[in-house]
């Protein structure tokens, strides 16, 4: 039974196929390396934030660190979207 509901949820589901989407613009396809080091130092946060959040052992002074690169990831993707719409790549 439980296999005929999630065939009805498939059946019914909205499906987007791969050709009516437009790929978004990649980081990648850019040399610009201001560009690059902003998203690299953006993914670094990041991922320092999360390493602070997955501690079991975590402190209120873990969270607010978390909190303040997960603002400074926000600030440098910012800068980083802002560098590639001035130079047209966006």
């Amino acid at each position: 039974m439980a296999d005929t509901t999630a065939t009805a949820v498939r059946s019914t589901a909205h499906v987007i196929t791969l050709a009516s989407r437009r790929a978004a613009p990649s980081i990648t396809n850019t040399t610009d390396r201001d560009t690059i080091a902003l998203h690299v130092q953006a993914e670094n946060a990041l991922a320092m934030a999360l390493g602070l959040l997955r501690n079991p052992q975590g402190t209120a002074a873990d969270l607010e660190r978390a909190t303040a690169r997960a603002c400074r990831a926000a600030t440098l993707l910012r800068r980083a979207c802002a560098a590639q719409a001035e130079r047209g790549a966006a």
